[in-house]
């Protein structure tokens, strides 16, 4: 089962647009967009540094998440095992542009789907925010 839930009021970049969030709760998986206001960041940012992409991060210098960039994380549990992030911003075309950032997963945690379902997430997320294009979302096998 997969359940559509939004988050607390003034936490989306748009407020009329939902936030998502997909649950099964067959296997403990969760998705959903974090930031610096989200109770298991400090934890998500461990994740993005194994992951190598704490570079790739806006994040200023008081910890601050920019509000263009969207950070989706799959938990199992409480624990995060991958990451899939993205910026928001307006193309040349003059439409609204998502481009793919960074990503990772935790190596024990390869090859069990979640890959596939975080991907999707992060294309429902885009498509909620009313993205038109998407830069950069081919993704290989090799997720870390």
């Amino acid at each position: 089962m997969i359940e559509i839930m939004g988050m607390k009021a003034g936490t989306t970049m748009c407020a009329a647009e939902p936030n998502v969030s997909r649950r099964n709760a067959a296997g403990g998986l969760r998705i959903e967009p974090v930031d610096n206001w989200h109770k298991a960041w400090d934890e998500v940012r461990k994740l993005i540094d194994r992951s190598g992409g704490s570079k790739r991060l806006l994040v200023d210098a008081d910890g601050w998440l920019s509000a263009r960039q969207v950070v989706m994380v799959a938990f199992v549990g409480k624990t995060p095992v991958a990451f899939l992030s993205f910026i928001v911003s307006p193309s040349k075309q003059g439409c609204v542009e998502a481009r793919k950032v960074c990503h990772g997963m935790e190596p024990t945690f390869e090859a069990r789907g979640i890959e596939s379902q975080l991907y999707h997430a992060a294309l429902e997320r885009a498509k909620a925010l009313r993205c038109l294009s998407l830069r950069g979302f081919r993704l290989n096998s090799k997720w870390r």
